[in-house]
């Protein structure tokens, strides 16, 4: 294979590579909100909200949220699921020491801000 072959084929695999969305900055977000829900951190929950989701969001829907996390175990962090990159979608495992549970986001179209938060609970371990 001559050199130009390989070095077209070099950066054509360092430019998917940088396209892969693996612990982006979307990760980033949904860690630190799940993070303040299982703190029970109202402020750190909605920080990261867009203005249509965090007025929707009570100290009571985020303590129940928090106790239901809590009974799952400590939070040890989230491995991205799946995605939908044109729909702003994200799916990730939150893993606990007892259990996971399933996040579901969406960005707003800047990608910067949360949209829609969603939890539902797996099967504990």
């Amino acid at each position: 294979m001559n050199k130009f072959l390989r070095s077209a084929l070099l950066m054509v695999a360092l430019g998917l590579a940088g396209c892969s969305g693996g612990g982006g900055n979307e990760q980033k977000v949904v860690d630190q909100v799940t993070r303040s829900v299982y703190n029970n951190d109202m402020a750190g929950v909605t920080a990261n909200f867009d203005s249509s989701l965090a007025p929707q969001v009570t100290r009571a829907s985020v303590g129940a949220l928090s106790d239901q996390m809590h009974q799952f175990g400590t939070y040890q962090g989230l491995t991205e699921t799946a995605t939908d990159i044109p729909a702003h979608r994200y799916t990730f495992d939150a893993k606990f020491d007892k259990g996971d549970m399933t996040v579901q986001v969406r960005f707003d179209p800047d990608g910067k801000l949360l949209a829609a938060y969603r939890v539902s609970p797996g099967a504990p371990h």
